[in-house]
């Protein structure tokens, strides 16, 4: 009798930091439970399952039930259990003690769970690069799973690909699976009949052989449509039940268990790679464009099955050009992590500090591709909520100064930050881009207000139209969804800059604000994309005043210029500008500065504006647009979090405000998510007769 074909289910179940606990919970009740309950009901079936840190973490507190089914099953031998790194990070974006340490984190958790040790581990959006052959040895790794895409790009052409291969980096090893992608197009998109009689004629051709499927398992039950054609019409137990009725022709195995009992194909040099989606997701979007063009072109000429291997996109580090503001939190995250290293070799404890700075890492929210990612903003609030939290835990062991600061280049740009911290505030200055401040937190509540993203022209902006499978066929992927944009209309406004903090401007004085929030076109100094040079620091531990200087052309002979000072206490920052004009034609203008803030929600009645008018408080949403002229004062107010942003001028200003949303796309759709709220503080500028005219900025966060 010939020998089985050999089926390897690698199963990833995960959800993001700082994702909602209603997520959580449907995901479980949706998929991940009634994936368990009927993988119990046929012992037959052997999976090897992946969950990340964030829902180990849930489970335990909220699903009381799981993670004992799960360790009954580990025990029986259904199901090997893969590790990781535990909250889900990129590896090679991390620093390798960093990368080592959350897979021993992932390999400790099971240890104590279920008293077993992880042989291999899940690779987070597979994202390869050569390197991590030596770094999963170092961590004891023996495998892990990449798609056959990478195996193509390696100049592997066999049509089908079995088995499993070695691959090394200076003598350290590591055996790759390569997941089939006809069955992650098929699984569970096609019916049970296909799926089952494709396995058949394999295993009639090739009896013996290994294939693995490697795959989400939101599949199967979270994505679009899947809960009803997974679990409630029953593709899912048909599944099982076939594979048990054939288990003489299909033997399904894990991970280790194949590789006990048989040898590597070969050993090959896989490149930098991920999945062929993220690989053009992470390219800017006018590459897209082309990158498309030149498929559709070989599509045309019927060349694409043959060139694809050779024809690829950018890389997982390419978002980090791509979006500045994932770059920020990335740098960010090496900043903490290093101020971990060096308290630790002080002696402190850094234990709770380095789960948060793990935390920080899971990947989601430093990137965008079909799922929201980088755009929501909540995601992007736990990055920083996380690594607020750790500089706070060091800050209290080495018993802090009223007011800290640092001139360094955290973001490795060749130019030096400014980094203030006081009790309150914690505050990074970018001299490059504009003088601006990229990070507003308040430290009690580990809150970052400059947590926004600014609007950007994405390549799905332009519409494109897929023929969807749908019928008796099976259904639709979410790759392959129709998404309506008709809908969007003025929704696609774009920002020619990072959304931060005092991005400066001069304006003519008679400037119409009624649209700027489709962006000022009028601007004649636009400080915002100019560099800042530090000319002066007055600093001691109760206490920081730096002043930034830049120039700007107003015309071929007019100048202007900008002294901005900020001064930082421990409760208080303000900022002092002073513009000087000098030329030949001396004229009253608009001095406008831009200000970015997010309190993550822009309708939401415990989150909003708070005005003084008329003896009388205001209230107004968020989302709310609104001109003010001779003001002196408004709040942000965040009742959840519990503090008010308080910013006052001298003199009283002139403020236009609107909400900041941008348009993303979705396994659903598209996506309106407000980002925050622009407000534009201007004041006439009298710069006749060479004056200088001077301003100031106060800002203030207190507890409720």
């Amino acid at each position: 009798m010939a020998k089985p074909l050999n089926l390897l289910l690698g199963i990833h179940h995960h959800q993001p930091v700082g994702n909602f606990d209603k997520v959580f919970a449907e995901a479980f009740r949706k998929c991940y439970k009634p994936f368990l309950d009927l993988l119990e009901k046929y012992p037959d079936v052997k999976i090897s399952l992946h969950h990340s840190g964030p829902l180990l973490d849930w489970a335990l507190e909220n699903e009381p039930d799981y993670l004992p089914k799960l360790v009954k099953l580990v025990k029986k031998g259904q199901i090997e259990i893969m590790g990781g790194g535990f909250y889900e990070p990129i590896l090679p974006i991390l620093k390798t003690d960093d990368a080592i340490g959350q897979i021993k984190m992932m390999q400790d958790f099971w240890k104590k769970h279920a008293d077993f040790q992880p042989k291999g581990m899940w690779l987070a959006e597979r994202v390869w690069e050569p390197s991590l052959a030596s770094l999963l040895c170092d961590a004891g790794m023996k495998y892990t799973i990449l798609d056959d895409e990478h195996f193509r790009h390696a100049g592997i052409t066999d049509p089908t690909l079995l088995n499993y291969y070695t691959t090394e980096r200076a003598g350290k090893t590591v055996a790759i699976f390569p997941s089939d992608q006809r069955l992650r197009y098929m699984i569970p998109f096609k019916q049970v009949d296909e799926v089952i009689n494709h396995l058949l004629s394999l295993a009639a051709v090739a009896p013996g052989v290994g294939i693995t499927y490697g795959d989400d398992g939101e599949k199967f039950g979270m994505w679009p449509g899947t809960h009803e054609w997974v679990i409630e019409k029953g593709w899912l137990d048909k599944f099982f039940s076939m594979l048990s009725e054939n288990k003489d022709r299909i033997k399904t195995t894990t991970f280790s268990e194949f590789i006990s009992e048989n040898k590597p194909s070969n050993t090959i040099y896989l490149p930098t790679a991920s999945y062929q989606e993220m690989l053009e997701w992470a390219m800017p979007a006018d590459a897209i464009f082309r990158y498309r063009q030149a498929k559709e072109f070989l599509n045309k000429s019927g060349m694409w099955e043959l060139a694809s291997p050779f024809l690829r996109g950018g890389f997982f580090d390419n978002f980090l050009s791509k979006y500045p503001e994932s770059n920020l939190m990335h740098k960010k995250m090496l900043y903490v992590s290093n101020k971990i290293d060096t308290a630790e070799s002080k002696g402190i404890d850094i234990k709770e500090a380095r789960k948060h700075l793990y935390k920080s890492q899971c990947n989601c929210a430093y990137w965008h591709g079909l799922f929201g990612g980088l755009y929501l903003n909540y995601l992007r609030h736990a990055i920083y909520e996380n690594l607020l939290k750790a500089e706070n835990i060091l800050s209290k062991s080495s018993h802090a100064d009223p007011v800290e600061y640092e001139i360094k280049d955290i973001n490795f740009d060749q130019v030096n930050e400014i980094i203030v911290r006081t009790k309150k505030f914690q505050v990074l200055i970018l001299p490059k881009n504009g003088g601006s401040i990229a990070e507003l937190s308040y430290r009690p509540a580990n809150f970052n207000l400059q947590n926004t993203l600014a609007r950007r022209f994405e390549a799905y902006h332009r519409p494109v139209v897929h023929n969807e499978n749908q019928g008796n066929n099976g259904i639709s992927s979410i790759h392959d969804i129709n998404k309506d944009l008709s809908l969007l209309g003025e929704k696609l406004i774009y920002d020619d800059h990072p959304a931060f903090s005092l991005l400066d401007c001069i304006l003519p004085s008679d400037t119409n604000w009624k649209d700027a929030r489709y962006n000022l076109n009028e601007k004649l100094v636009d400080f915002a994309n100019l560099n800042y040079d530090l000319i002066k620091q007055d600093c001691n531990k109760n206490h920081a005043n730096f002043t930034l200087e830049s120039h700007g052309s107003i015309n071929s002979k007019d100048k202007a210029t900008i002294l901005k000072t900020y001064k930082f206490s421990d409760n208080m920052l303000v900022v002092d500008y002073a513009i000087t004009h000098t030329g030949e034609h001396p004229e009253k203008y608009l001095f406008a500065t831009e200000i970015n803030l997010s309190l993550l929600a822009g309708n939401d009645p415990h989150r909003y504006y708070k005005l003084e008018t008329n003896q009388k408080q205001d209230k107004l949403s968020l989302d709310s647009k609104r001109s003010l002229n001779e003001t002196a004062q408004i709040e942000l107010v965040d009742e959840y979090f519990g503090f008010k942003l308080k910013i006052t001028t001298e003199p009283m200003a002139s403020w236009v405000w609107w909400p900041v949303e941008t348009v993303s796309q979705s396994e659903k759709g598209f996506d309106h998510i407000y980002q925050g709220s622009k407000i534009w503080i201007n004041w006439n500028a009298d710069l006749t007769n060479n004056s200088k005219a001077n301003f100031s900025i106060g800002f203030s966060l207190e507890p409720l």
